[in-house]
């Protein structure tokens, strides 16, 4: 009896406490989006101190902002001139003005200053310079990429260090030699250059401006510095990687003509110009996730 009492009290105690394993509720991964364009779509610069996307315009003459709570919603419209605009790279200067190149197809190249909702076009540039690449290093020099002569001409161009007072500007040719320099990237120790003509990115070295190739890649356009140093550009239908090394390998295909692109370290994410080749076709902005 006392050992069938023991059973059935021993059955009747409460079981000891366990630890129960409750995974962490994680945040669906992101996917890839598509946002069409209502006009068109060139350079593409990342805020990432307001998780702000900005991109130019160039068939609305217009600097634009992404967010993801927000969408697409214009900042500024930029003067024309009878030959048009189109708009390429953008910084921001440290008092919070932005800065956007203008190509002025082939014919009226400069730099409009962008604050307020209001656009200025900065004076004392050669607007024979057309200008679509525009880059800021992380000490605040500024570097614009261009060249002169427009389709169905011979070209030669250069990449230049830029310094502001007001709404004057003056330029300083740091390398020339160039073709179709068309994208530029920049740290405070090497501006990289991309050339369209030669499908090549030079390395210029600062101090001392000595110019080296670093790589010849299929398709050139605007450039992007990932974090870790290796560089992105387009121009066809594939996004290329290029390594501080020289290294190149597609990064991904099946584009229709990327242009601009952008990375968002903290999002992990890639956000791409697709530019349409085909008529009525509009542009997207794509964006992909992406771990560098």
């Amino acid at each position: 009896m006392r050992w069938l009492l023991a059973i059935v009290l021993c059955s009747c105690a409460a079981p000891a406490a366990s630890v129960v394993d409750h995974p962490a509720v994680l945040p669906p991964p992101p996917v890839e989006q598509a946002v069409v364009l209502p006009g068109g779509g060139n350079a593409l610069w990342w805020d990432a101190a307001s998780s702000t996307l900005y991109l130019t315009d160039s068939h609305a003459s217009a600097l634009v902002a992404w967010t993801a709570a927000a969408g697409l919603h214009p900042v500024a419209t930029l003067p024309a001139d009878a030959a048009g605009v189109s708009l390429g790279g953008i910084v921001r200067r440290p008092d919070g003005t932005l800065v956007v190149a203008n190509f002025g197809f082939g014919t009226h190249g400069g730099l409009f200053a962008v604050a307020d909702g209001a656009a200025t076009e900065l004076t004392g540039l050669d607007p024979v310079r057309l200008r679509v690449g525009l880059a800021q290093d992380a000490a605040g020099a500024v570097y614009s990429a261009y060249f002169v002569g427009g389709r169905g001409k011979s070209q030669h161009g250069g990449v230049s260090l830029v310094t502001f007072a007001g709404t004057a500007v003056t330029e300083t040719e740091i390398a020339s030699g160039f073709h179709k320099a068309v994208g530029v990237a920049a740290t405070p120790s090497a501006v990289f250059v991309s050339d369209q003509t030669d499908k090549a990115i030079f390395k210029v070295a600062v101090p001392g401006y000595a110019v080296s190739k670093l790589a010849t890649v299929p398709t050139v356009d605007l450039l992007a510095l990932l974090p870790n140093g290796d560089l992105l550009t387009g121009g066809g239908a594939t996004i290329s990687r290029i390594t501080p090394a020289g290294e190149v390998s597609a990064l991904r295909a099946r584009f229709e003509q990327v242009r601009g692109l952008a990375y968002d370290a903290a999002g992990k994410q890639l956000f791409v110009i697709d530019h349409s080749v085909t008529v009525g076709v509009p542009d997207k902005l794509r964006i992909i996730p992406f771990v560098e």
